[in-house]
C-alpha cells in the first residue's frame, strides 16, 4: 500500500496565514470605520430650552488656558464677496488635527474652484492673548478694534488676505457653557460687513461683501468629544440665522441643537431646542461617509418661529482630517481602518421658509451654505 502524505497537517500549516489574514480582514471590514449610511438624523427636544441672548463677553472671545488630553482652539471667518468669490479662514492656537498652531486660508471662485493653504507653525510664532481676541503670527493677524469692528489678515503663500469687518448681527454665547464641559462655542459676529483686498499672483483687487465669524475651543481630542455635527448660516434680507446639531458622546451631556435668528441688530431667538431633521443622505464616493442633502429646522416659542426647508445644491468641500493632521500613511491607513474616519462636508444649499414673528410670516428664499463634520 502507498504511503499517505501527511495532507491534512501540510495544508494547516500552509492555510494558517491566510486564516489570520482573512480574521483580521473581517474585523477591519466590520470595525467602527463602516457607518450605515442613516434614513433620517432626528434632533428633538421634548420643552423648550432657553440659550439666552448673551453676547460673548472678552474672556469668551480670548484664548482660553485650557488643560486636558489634547486642547485645541480656532477662530473661523467666512464670506460671500462682491466679486462672486467665497471665503474662509481660520486661526488655530493649536489645530484641533495635528496639535500645533496656525492658519488656513480658502478662496472659493464664482464657480467654487478652490484654492486653499493650510501652514503650520511652532508655538512661540503665535502670540494670542487671554484678555481679549487679539491674535499675532507670521501667516497674519485678528485685530478687534472696538465693539463692532475687527481687522483680519492672511498672508499665506502667494496670497494676502486684509478685511475690516463691521458688525451688523450681534454675538452670541449659548446659555449652558458651564467650566466643565469640554467643548465650547461662541459667535463673535453673527453678521458683519467686509470691506478690503485681496492680492494673488501680485494683483489686488478690492472686495466687499457679508460675512460672519465665530470660535471654539475645547480639552480634548474632538472624536472623543462628538460623534458628529451639521451647522450652518442663513443671511437672508434683514433676518441672520445660525443653527447646529452637535451629537456629543457623553450620554451626561444634552445634544446640543442651538439656534440663533436676529432681525436686523436684535436677536429675536436664542434657543437650544429646534427640532434639526437631517434627510436623504448621500455617500461619498471615496470618503464613505454620509451628509444630508435636506435639513429642516422648526422652531415656535414666545410668538416666535422659524420653519425652514434647506436643499442640497452642491458639495464644494471634501476633505480627509486625516491628511491634513500630519500622520505618515501607514498611521492614516491604521487609524482610518480600525479606529476612525474624520471627514469635513461643506455644502451649498438653497433654502426656503418662513419667519413668524407674533402671527405674522415673513417668507424667506435664498442661497445658503452648510457643513457636516464627522469623527466616527
Amino acid at each position: 500500500m502507498k504511503k499517505q502524505s501527511p495532507v491534512k497537517n501540510h495544508r494547516v500549516s500552509l492555510t494558517l496565514p491566510a486564516i489570520i489574514f482573512a480574521i483580521l480582514f473581517i474585523f477591519a471590514a466590520a470595525s467602527c470605520t463602516h457607518l450605515p449610511r442613516p434614513v433620517e438624523n432626528i434632533g428633538q427636544s421634548s420643552e423648550f430650552l432657553d440659550g439666552g441672548k448673551n453676547q460673548p463677553g472678552a474672556k469668551d472671545r480670548a484664548r482660553h488656558t485650557l488643560t486636558g488630553k489634547r486642547p485645541f482652539e480656532w477662530w473661523y471667518f467666512d464670506g460671500h464677496l462682491d466679486t462672486g468669490e467665497t471665503f474662509v479662514g481660520v486661526f488655530f492656537d493649536p489645530n484641533f488635527t495635528n496639535g500645533k498652531p496656525g492658519a488656513t486660508f480658502s478662496l472659493y471662485s464664482p464657480d467654487w474652484k478652490k484654492m486653499s493653504v493650510l501652514q503650520s507653525l511652532q508655538a512661540e510664532e503665535m502670540k494670542s492673548s487671554t484678555e481679549d481676541v487679539q491674535i499675532a503670527c507670521p501667516l497674519g493677524f485678528v485685530r478687534r478694534m472696538d465693539d463692532k469692528q475687527y481687522h483680519v489678515r492672511w498672508n499665506m503663500e502667494g496670497v494676502t488676505a486684509d478685511f475690516k469687518l463691521t458688525m451688523t448681527a450681534p454675538g452670541w454665547m449659548l446659555d449652558g457653557q458651564d467650566e466643565s464641559r469640554d467643548f465650547f462655542w461662541s459667535i463673535h459676529q453673527a453678521r458683519n460687513r467686509i470691506e478690503g483686498a485681496i492680492t494673488q499672483n501680485g494683483q489686488t483687487r478690492q472686495v466687499k461683501g457679508e460675512g460672519y465669524a465665530d470660535h471654539n475651543w475645547g480639552r480634548k481630542p474632538l472624536n472623543e468629544i462628538t460623534r458628529d455635527w451639521v451647522w450652518g448660516r442663513i443671511f437672508s434680507d434683514e433676518y441672520t440665522i445660525v443653527y447646529a446639531d452637535v451629537d456629543y458622546i457623553d450620554p451626561a451631556m444634552n445634544r446640543a441643537r442651538p439656534l440663533y435668528i436676529a432681525r436686523g441688530d436684535k436677536i429675536i431667538v436664542g434657543a437650544a431646542s429646534p427640532t434639526v431633521r437631517q434627510r436623504d443622505f448621500a455617500t461619498h464616493p471615496v470618503l464613505k461617509r454620509h451628509y444630508p442633502k435636506q435639513v429642516l429646522i422648526d422652531f415656535e416659542e414666545g410668538g416666535v418661529g422659524a420653519h425652514l426647508n434647506i436643499r442640497f445644491k452642491a458639495l464644494v468641500e471634501e476633505v480627509d482630517l486625516l491628511t491634513v493632521a500630519g500622520l505618515n500613511p501607514f498611521s492614516q491607513w491604521i487609524a482610518r481602518t480600525f479606529i476612525a474616519r474624520p471627514v469635513y462636508f461643506r455644502i451649498i444649499a438653497d433654502y426656503q421658509g418662513d419667519i413668524i414673528e407674533h402671527g405674522k410670516a415673513t417668507p424667506i428664499a435664498g442661497e445658503c451654505l452648510y457643513e457636516i463634520m464627522g469623527f466616527e
